[in-house]
């Protein structure tokens, strides 16, 4: 099994604390304009749309940069959903991709996968 300890950091943290977190991955890892190539959004799904606008404030993706949002079906991110279809070919390629909920095949889902196209 392949050792990725000194690759990867787990920062502990939300987006929508007032900039800690945010200022954190700026400040103590480098995250800087244009930076960020992959974006995972796995989260509270209400805040998938808040959060990426807040990325998108701080100028961290470039085109090309990667979103990838998990669960935007089941429990659901219609917010986010929407965004990237009023922005396809604007400011983001989405595509979405059929999935099932977790550990189960009965409950469909949806993987978002948006390819950012501004910078």
């Amino acid at each position: 099994m392949p050792v990725v300890d000194d690759r990867v950091t787990c920062v502990v943290g939300t987006i929508d604390d007032g900039g800690g977190t945010l200022d954190a991955l700026a400040n103590e890892h480098g995250f800087a304009a244009g930076t960020l190539d992959l974006l995972f959004i796995d989260h509270d799904k209400s805040a998938y749309l808040s959060d990426l606008q807040s990325i998108l404030d701080r100028g961290w993706l470039h085109p090309g940069s990667i979103a990838v949002a998990d669960n935007v079906r089941i429990p659901g991110a219609p917010k986010y959903r929407e965004y990237m279809r009023q922005q396809q070919s604007k400011l983001w390629n989405t595509v979405e991709h059929k999935t099932h909920l977790e550990y189960q095949t009965l409950v469909a889902d949806l993987v978002l996968e948006s390819e950012y196209l501004a910078g």
